[in-house]
């Protein structure tokens, strides 16, 4: 990870004649000779990295240009640089930009395609004491890149917007690339640990891989999850993740059913995450209480997303749950202590209202202070209140979501904040979230909306969804049952009606409906989410292809 490059071999070895040379001559091991002796320099290239001035402004390629500027969430890889070197302290600069194509830059300080014209730079640090970055700050150090060649010292300057030939250097920080979306100076842990969530985090992933694409993008997110997920020996009990049922042969990359058997597919998750254990439904209902990593294999008789989520809910026995997505990926540490914050350190939270009950010395004959109760996010029968409003004794703030996106604002570090949500009269009027969860003119709407009913704020969506979340798991099992069919308390309504709309010719049908009903429950029980900054910075890979790609049925 360091800078410039560390070619693998050793430069003096090419082409010259010394001791290993006698000393392959003189052994009759070679086997030793094979380990010892060098043959020359090979080049080595770096991960992707970001050069960055002091003024917090980065070097990118737009356009085929390259530019000095603010990285923007939509210029996704722009600010993404790849160094190459021969030999330790001379580099290479290339791009790779969102279609793939890759550019080197030459000595006129432009992007060109052939690798022969690349300029070539020394790179060093801008003084001695700056190969690595001072106390406190993160990334590689700060260098400068001279010219290579030529009778003058040139160095890479800034002009404006603009890189130009200097004597006068623009010294660069160098750190791994990141999301254009995403801060680079990223998450740092709470400074407290909160003891009552010590082991109470369970980590959950619902994966269906009848198009093989998502097993690859399923492999990838929870790789970055087992690599970026810090703190989670102090926090996680387990990971469980679910994986759902198809017949027949998965959607291939050429375009045809001819990829891998869900049984197949199967196989190749316990392989590449050797140590969690593959199981059916009813054997994980009773697995070892310190089995840390379970793969859920669904039968065909139980498939279904709510049903993967209801199966999740009976076997977590934890407060709080993360719920990731396999095609998210995470690119820097997350940690647990600051996605836990809102819940323990906002001052109305309903912790917060524990803890001082447990302050006070003396209380009435018949009073709880709460003790270490775990119902302190549940739902409550209080009144509605805004934020602003102080707190009463039995209305604490109910914070039982925190996203993991939160903000990405360059100046702001480690903040939350948390929306200031009050559930209308009308969520509780039955006949309307009966009409809300038809959706309304659904048929005619091309963006599938939900028409009117969201002009009201009944749910404001996503206040609650499945998109990459620490939820309060106390919070959603003591939710109603689901409002219009069967379903146990706090789960997902598992109802198979379905909804069906017409576009381009074809009748599509498909049950849309699950989650606006849990929503509409959860708004219902007075909670609201939180927002961290900066938030989890991470990617979806998927590119569009969804899990249900060319699954829907057409009539």
């Amino acid at each position: 990870g360091g800078m410039p490059p560390t070619p693998y071999l050793e430069p003096i070895t090419a082409g010259t004649r010394h001791r290993g040379d006698q000393a392959r001559k003189a052994s009759q091991n070679k086997e030793h000779d094979d380990r010892w002796h060098t043959d020359g320099a090979l080049s080595v290239e770096s991960a992707a990295k970001v050069l960055k001035l002091k003024d917090g402004r980065f070097l990118q390629h737009s356009g085929g240009e390259v530019v000095i500027g603010h990285r923007t969430p939509e210029a996704v890889l722009s600010s993404s640089w790849m160094l190459s070197s021969k030999q330790f302290g001379t580099v290479y600069l290339s791009s790779l930009n969102n279609k793939g194509a890759l550019t080197w830059l030459s000595c006129e300080l432009e992007l060109v395609w052939d690798w022969t014209q690349a300029c070539l730079f020394w790179m060093s640090a801008s003084r001695f004491d700056h190969w690595a970055p001072t106390e406190g700050e993160r990334g590689m150090g700060e260098y400068t890149l001279r010219k290579h060649s030529g009778d003058e010292d040139l160095y890479l300057a800034v002009n404006g917007s603009r890189i130009v030939w200097s004597p006068t250097a623009s010294p660069v920080q160098v750190d791994d690339w990141l999301p254009e979306a995403c801060s680079i100076t990223g998450m740092t842990p709470s400074k407290d640990h909160y003891s009552d969530a010590l082991g109470e985090v369970t980590f959950t992933m619902t994966t269906y891989f009848h198009v093989y694409a998502r097993s690859v993008m399923f492999r990838q997110a929870l790789a970055s999850v087992f690599t970026h997920l810090k703190e989670r020996d102090l926090y996680v009990k387990e990971f469980l993740v679910v994986n759902d049922w198809y017949d027949g042969r998965s959607l291939a990359f050429n375009g045809t059913f001819t990829g891998p058997k869900v049984d197949e597919n199967r196989q190749e998750m316990l392989n590449f995450f050797p140590g969690c254990v593959g199981a059916s439904t009813e054997v994980a209902k009773s697995r070892p209480k310190d089995q840390k990593c379970s793969f859920v294999f669904k039968t065909a008789e139980e498939r279904g997303q709510p049903k993967a989520l209801n199966i999740l809910f009976d076997l977590m026995v934890t407060k709080f749950w993360i719920h990731f997505e396999d095609d998210k990926v995470f690119f820097q540490d997350v940690f647990i202590s600051r996605l836990l914050a809102p819940m323990y350190e906002h001052p109305e939270s309903c912790w917060q209202e524990q803890q001082q009950a447990q302050a006070v010395k003396q209380l009435p004959a018949g009073t709880s202070s709460g003790g270490e109760s775990s119902d302190w996010g549940s739902v409550k029968s209080v009144p509605q209140r805004k934020l602003s409003q102080a707190p009463e004794q039995g209305q604490c703030l109910r914070i039982a979501s925190i996203r993991l996106g939160g903000h990405h604002t360059p100046s702001i570090s480690d903040v939350f904040d948390v929306e200031d949500y009050v559930r209308p009269k009308v969520l509780h009027d039955n006949n309307y979230v009966r009409a809300l969860l038809a959706h309304g003119g659904f048929d005619d709407d091309k963006s599938h909306g939900w028409g009117n009913y969201s002009d009201v704020g009944a749910v404001q969506w996503p206040l609650f969804s499945l998109r990459p979340s620490l939820h309060n798991l106390t919070y959603i099992k003591s939710l109603e049952a689901p409002l219009f069919c069967g379903g146990e308390p706090g789960q997902f309504s598992e109802d198979h009606d379905i909804t069906v709309w017409e576009d381009g010719g074809k009748t599509y049908e498909f049950h849309w409906d699950f989650e606006l009903e849990f929503a509409v429950r959860w708004a219902r029980g007075g909670a609201t989410v939180a927002t961290i900054s900066p938030g989890a910075c991470m990617r979806d890979v998927s590119n569009g292809i969804s899990s249900f790609e060319r699954s829907f049925e057409y009539r």
